[in-house]
């Protein structure tokens, strides 16, 4: 066993942080890809979605997120557009966006979305 520097170490953990994170995404694509029909978020029509919580509170507050069908970790805002006073009622846009996350915000929420998809798949049977 010999000693490596400081750097060496650093390096050498932050490409063993990426590459599990690499792992993770694969496995999460695979989960995803086998939930079909993809779960309807709050018995939402028009989002499919499944919302990820993390086993503990995240560094920072990156609001509503969830797994979407192909497997990608999404924000989800959904927002109220007014509509027309006595004409239209309100209706709701609703926005996934892939979140940044470094790889290891990444491995957490990626280990939380498996364990609800294949959960999901267990209520399924399969």
């Amino acid at each position: 066993m010999y000693n490596r520097d400081s750097q060496t170490l650093a390096t050498e953990a932050q490409a063993a942080l990426a590459e599990t994170a690499e792992r993770m995404a694969a496995l999460l694509a695979e989960a995803a890809g086998q939930l079909r029909p993809f779960p309807a978020f709050l018995g939402m029509v028009s989002v499919q979605a499944v919302e990820i919580e993390p086993p503990f509170r995240p560094a920072r507050d990156v609001g509503c997120v969830v797994v979407n069908p192909d497997g990608q970790i999404c924000g989800l805002e959904i927002a109220t557009i007014e509509g027309i006073a006595g004409l239209t009622e309100p209706d709701q846009v609703e926005e996934m966006k892939p979140l940044e996350l470094g790889p290891l915000e990444y491995i957490v929420y990626a280990s939380a979305a498996i364990e609800a998809l294949t959960e999901e798949l267990r209520k399924r049977g399969r």
